[in-house]
Order: structure tokens, then C-alpha cells, then sequence
């Protein structure tokens, strides 16, 4: 079972799912654990699918913050903080080192 929703998560062609995909994999998993009368182990493969995914698109989304972060030093190393006028504190969380 965990098997056939890894392959689902993937693009077309076997590549890596995208961050898009594994979510609505993941929200999917979600639903069915919280609606359905499921087994015991049909229940814990679910759930460990899920946890595979949530990981996936926690690196994904780690990955993303480290690349913005990098986009939005200026030339003196130091964090840009405002760009077109829109604060950069939710992606940084208020730190300037990017470990926040």
C-alpha cells in the first residue's frame, strides 16, 4: 500500500514528486485516517506514508527558505529587509542568520 501512494506522489515519468504533490498526498492520507474505519495496520502504513511525506515537504520547504535567504542578502552580506516595500520577517521570522 505505502508503495503504490510513494509511486502516486511522483511525477509521470518516475521523477521526484513535487512539494504540490506530496501535500495532496499528504492532506489525502489526512482525510482518510480521520473519516475511515480502517485497520490497525492499514491505519499505521497511512501513517507512516504520511510522516514520509510531511518530512519530504518539511526539507522542501527548508530548502526554499535557505534559497530565498540567499536571494535576499545584499552585496555586503548583509539581510536585504524590505523588497518593493513588503517585509521579509515572515520568511525569516525576525532573524538575519537564516537559522530561525
Amino acid at each position: 500500500m505505502a508503495t503504490a501512494k510513494s509511486k502516486a506522489a511522483q511525477g509521470a515519468d518516475g521523477s521526484a514528486p513535487t512539494f504540490e504533490s506530496a501535500l495532496s498526498e499528504l492532506e489525502g492520507i489526512i482525510e482518510r485516517l480521520e473519516g475511515s474505519d480502517l485497520t490497525l495496520d492499514s491505519a499505521l502504513g497511512h501513517f507512516e506514508e504520511g510522516v514520509r511525506l510531511m518530512r519530504f515537504c518539511d526539507a522542501h520547504l527548508k530548502s526554499a527558505k535557505g534559497r530565498l535567504l540567499e536571494l535576499t542578502r545584499g552585496e555586503d552580506g548583509k539581510l536585504v529587509t524590505a523588497i518593493l516595500g513588503e517585509g521579509l520577517d515572515s520568511f525569516t521570522d525576525g532573524t538575519e542568520d537564516g537559522d530561525g
